[in-house]
């Protein structure tokens, strides 16, 4: 589960020469399309549809009892082409945003402890008791998670990212690790291996967070002129904290948000509840993007500079994931996946496919 997550508005779609509301999209997302052909897709008749087909079923697995995909999640389990079923059960449209982002994300394994020692002092927290999960009115709602706490019967803010650091909780942890800018980027991966130094693994998801904003460390360090713009990465972020031990504390508490966990049975699992599945499983914007629906991408490789035209699924959210124009790529847990995501920063095209039994519905 990728850091993570969030008023239902009505989708504009374009013409070729002017902007018209369209009720078609109304409840799904709040962002700008443009209905096009699967003919229009780049490399769409490359597509490795029968593996596209697997992965939509069990993605289907998942989505019981929504009508957005009942039909099309019945029609998927009945097909006997698995090309035929996407381009007679979808129809593409294009997003259509200023600005469109792919980056990418993995499952980061670290050294562990049951025990605090000096060698493993990092404590992975579970989600606190006292924190409290505050739910307002719909005329209320508001584009982020609120969280909060008792003081002197009163409800403030929960405890930021160096309050947490500094000792602020008092709860037992899930684990310890024994390293504190590796915990932290757990935190924006969202989920996790730890390597027990008693033997044996535990599996940590996303549980929670504590309500502050998500900030960038890496903005801030090119702000500070610790990096420049054009090398930042997870790799020169990390690399730079090593070496100036000094500065480190300073620059993880510049963002406040913190990540709770939970003990998990398998690998890396998206908000859907499905585990990851490495190159298919995106993280997205849930109030653009409904979980479970299939995309279409075009985007650039990091390593290898390759172009990416591929279907993936919206498997996962994330805190730092906003607009109908933006993704995480889920990479994997292998080095060449951790190279991957921390250097995957790229323009993306993107469409969404949307069930023509909805759009027939929305008529």
């Amino acid at each position: 589960m990728k850091y993570l997550p969030y008023l239902f508005l009505t989708i504009i779609l374009f013409s070729a020469c002017s902007i018209k509301p369209s009720t078609q999209l109304q409840s799904i997302s709040y962002g700008s399309y443009n209905k096009v052909s699967f003919a229009q897709l780049p490399a769409w008749e490359n597509q490795d549809f029968e593996n596209s087909l697997e992965l939509f079923k069990k993605t289907c697995a998942k989505l019981t009892g929504q009508k957005l995909f009942e039909i099309v999640c019945r029609n998927a389990l009945e097909s006997k082409n698995a090309h035929m079923f996407f381009e007679d059960n979808f129809t593409p449209f294009k997003a259509l945003a200023k600005t469109s982002l792919a980056t990418g994300y993995y499952e980061p394994s670290l050294k562990g402890s049951l025990v605090q020692s000096t060698m493993y002092p990092y404590p992975v927290y579970g989600v606190p008791s006292q924190m409290l999960r505050i739910k307002l009115l719909k005329n209320y709602e508001i584009n982020k998670p609120l969280r909060g706490r008792l003081y002197e019967n009163k409800v403030i803010p929960f405890y930021s990212r160096k309050e947490i650091n500094a000792g602020a909780l008092k709860e037992p942890p899930l684990c310890y690790v024994n390293n504190k800018i590796d915990l932290f980027f757990l935190h924006v991966q969202g989920s996790g291996i730890v390597e027990l130094d008693e033997g044996g693994f535990i599996y940590l998801g996303y549980a929670d967070q504590n309500g502050h904003p998500y900030f960038s460390i890496g903005k801030e360090m090119i702000t500070k002129g610790y990096l420049i713009k054009e090398e930042v990465s997870l790799q020169s972020i990390k690399s730079y904290l090593q070496q100036h031990p000094d500065i480190r504390d300073e620059i993880l508490n510049t963002n406040p948000s913190y990540i709770f966990f939970e003990k998990r049975t398998q690998p890396a699992t998206g908000s859907l509840g499905l585990v990851l599945e490495a190159g298919f499983s995106v993280a997205v914007d849930r109030k653009n993007i409904p979980l479970g629906l299939p995309l279409y991408i075009k985007t650039k490789e990091p390593l290898q500079n390759q172009d990416i035209q591929k279907i993936v699924f919206a498997h996962d959210t994330g805190g730092a994931i906003k607009g109908e124009s933006r993704i995480d790529i889920f990479f994997g847990s292998s080095a060449k996946a951790k190279e991957q995501a921390g250097q995957m920063k790229a323009h993306l095209v993107l469409w969404i496919l949307i069930p023509n039994d909805y759009l027939n519905k929305s008529k």
